[in-house]
């Protein structure tokens, strides 16, 4: 699990509170109390970035709940990594390369 530390500093300034991790075969950026975008019920989660192929997507955003407040998606994500269920929404990220903006695309999905 070899990211780039420039792109894991870049990614700290956005959320302080992260970790990576490994589990089932995939790599994971756990980020701790991410700020989703205004009118996301709740406001602050924990997210697990995978910012690998997974599932037929280029990346995926895992979150520790359901977001509602936001535009209606499709929730097609559901999996149990790091002892805790997590969710996803069906969203592609294609172009992305930093994980930076992986993060930020998948966010994007939330903003009305």
């Amino acid at each position: 699990m070899n990211y780039p530390i420039d792109q894991i500093e870049e990614l700290k300034k956005i959320s302080p509170n992260l970790s990576l991790a490994q589990e089932g075969g995939y790599n994971y950026i756990l980020i701790r109390d991410l700020q989703l975008p205004d009118k996301c019920i709740p406001s602050i989660v924990d997210a697990l970035l995978c910012p690998t192929q997974r599932e037929g997507y280029p990346s995926r955003l895992f979150f520790s709940s359901k977001i509602t407040g936001c535009p209606a998606r499709n929730w097609n994500g559901n999996i149990r990594v790091l002892g805790q269920n997590w969710f996803a929404i069906s969203w592609k990220t294609n172009g992305a390369t930093r994980l930076t903006e992986k993060l930020i695309v998948h966010l994007k999905a939330l903003r009305s």
